[in-house]
């Protein structure tokens, strides 16, 4: 009878754990607002200008479409907002004190609730 061969396995190398990659968070850089002149529900609304807030050299800046209305766009976003809050109390938010608050929440203010002006909701840019 022949012996049978006995056969040793060698033990796998272990595999290097593996690199788990994430991604870097994207942080918001600008802030951008559109701004229209009320029309509806006779026409569309007329986009009349844009605001953008710029997060890291902490300024606005604006760009009108339409110059016939301009001096009274900025004039409207020069100064502060107001927002009704709860229980119909109105909240006032610094554009100088909380400017990302202040942007963020320009279409739910009372400057800008159709008289004639509205503003559309802010859209975040992750480039600067």
């Amino acid at each position: 009878m022949a012996k049978a061969k006995k056969t040793t396995k060698k033990a796998a190398p272990k595999a290097a754990p593996k690199e788990i990659k994430e991604e870097p968070k994207k942080e918001v850089a600008s802030y951008l607002v559109p701004l229209l002149l009320q029309r509806e529900p006779i026409e569309k609304d007329v986009h009349v200008a844009d605001i953008r807030y710029h997060k890291v050299s902490n300024s606005f800046s604006l760009f009108c479409t339409a110059p016939q209305h301009e001096a009274e766009i900025e004039m409207i976003v020069m100064g502060d907002i107001s927002i009704s809050g709860e229980k119909g109390a109105i909240e006032m938010i610094s554009k100088a004190e909380s400017p990302i608050s202040w942007i963020s929440n320009l279409h739910r203010s009372r400057e800008f609730a159709g008289n004639p002006f509205i503003a559309g909701v802010p859209q975040e840019s992750h480039e600067a």
